[in-house]
């Protein structure tokens, strides 16, 4: 019973079995590099305008939703740039942070936090 525990526990944090870059993958649904977290955003061409306002909101979300799916952010959210959506009339922007999956963190005092984005700190 107990080695079937320990199985199931590496499947679900596969970091604790030495495997971080893979545990960030697949908690990330947009991708990753790395230990970078990927998430992108499709917007309306006509209605972004891509001011600070804009983007600051998008790494706000960025560090929520990494959060949310069991990383720690670390440090600025990058923005990664922009391509048209096979839609014509979309923009998928793409932004990344560094993590460290909340599983094996020993340091969660370091996570970025959405406000921490908001107010310029990480």
């Amino acid at each position: 019973m107990a080695a079937a525990k320990k199985t199931a526990a590496a499947r679900q944090f596969p970091a604790k079995s030495g495997e971080s870059e893979v545990e960030v993958d697949e908690r990330s649904a947009d991708g990753s590099d790395g230990m970078r977290h990927i998430k992108e955003f499709v917007v309306l061409a006509r209605q972004w305008g891509g001011s600070d306002e804009e983007h600051t909101a998008n790494k706000a979300g960025v560090a929520s939703e990494a959060i949310q799916r069991g990383l720690h952010p670390r440090g600025d959210v990058a923005f990664d740039g922009q391509e048209e959506h096979p839609d014509g009339e979309s923009l998928t922007l793409t932004y990344s942070v560094d993590t460290v999956p909340a599983s094996v963190d020993h340091r969660p005092e370091d996570t970025t936090t959405p406000r921490d984005v908001i107010e310029g700190v990480g």
